[in-house]
């Protein structure tokens, strides 16, 4: 099943935050803080590209709404293995970027044959332009999935997705609830939480669960139990680091 992989983006606010909050029985005015009301109606995009078979990811790509970063940037930026960054003007991919991650990230890996699904987007289905960057010895395939069923036979929106988001909002709340002097915004911290929370699901521990998404979809007959990242990862945690020399408050456990 090596050869089969599926590939969707998701959307990110910069500062995500709970939709409800606490207040008295009764008040007629409920009140929120956050750092920047700004990052919280922008957002960015994160798309990621996952298989059934013994290799369970690719890199995780996030798109900003930069334009395009300026030579600074580029130098100075967080970069980690597991990443591959890019900019666009709206937040979103773009053709040219994804027939770029085309070529730079997913070709690459590929070994003979190659069956890609993934959603009407147009930019998805314009197959034209990635043929021309497609390695000759490739066999690739792209099937579409119809626009009004995504939901239930995509593997990364029936169970991946959630269970990513769900896992990177518990740890962006930590950050609020502790009072941690961190621009949670901020583009390098961002990429931080990406890289280690994608370091985490990558985890033998919990692969099961993108090979249980496949199967929800359809895709493949066998079942599997799988646990949830971030019940394993948060539920629990109370005290400070296990580390002796150490006293910060607990953020996670390492999967």
């Amino acid at each position: 099943l090596d050869f089969l992989w599926n590939v969707d983006q998701s959307g990110f606010e910069y500062e995500m935050r709970p939709g409800r909050t606490l207040d008295l029985v009764g008040a007629k005015h409920v009140l929120a803080l956050t750092r920047s009301e700004n990052f919280m109606t922008h957002s960015y995009t994160v798309m990621m590209c996952v298989s059934p078979g013994a290799r369970k990811y690719l890199l995780i790509t996030l798109q900003e709404d930069k334009g395009v970063f300026g030579p600074t940037v580029k130098r100075t930026m967080f970069r980690a293995r597991n990443l591959h960054i890019t900019a666009s003007t709206s937040g979103k991919r773009t053709k040219e970027l994804f027939v770029e991650w085309c070529e730079k990230v997913f070709f690459p890996q590929m070994d003979g044959h190659c069956l890609f699904l993934a959603d009407s987007w147009p930019t998805f289905a314009d197959q034209e332009v990635v043929e021309e960057v497609k390695p000759e010895e490739l066999e690739y395939e792209m099937i579409t999935i119809p626009p009004k069923v995504i939901g239930q036979i995509q593997p990364l929106d029936v169970l991946c997705f959630r269970m990513y988001k769900g896992y990177f909002q518990k740890a962006s709340n930590w950050i609020f609830l502790n009072d941690q002097p961190v621009q949670v915004h901020h583009r390098d911290v961002i990429l931080k939480l990406h890289s280690l929370i994608y370091q985490q699901f990558t985890s033998r521990r919990f692969e099961n669960l993108i090979a249980q998404a496949w199967q929800l979809s359809g895709c493949i007959e066998r079942s599997y139990k799988y646990v949830n990242p971030a019940e394993f990862c948060f539920d629990g945690l109370v005290g400070p680091c296990d580390r002796v020399d150490c006293n910060r408050s607990l953020l996670l456990k390492c999967g």
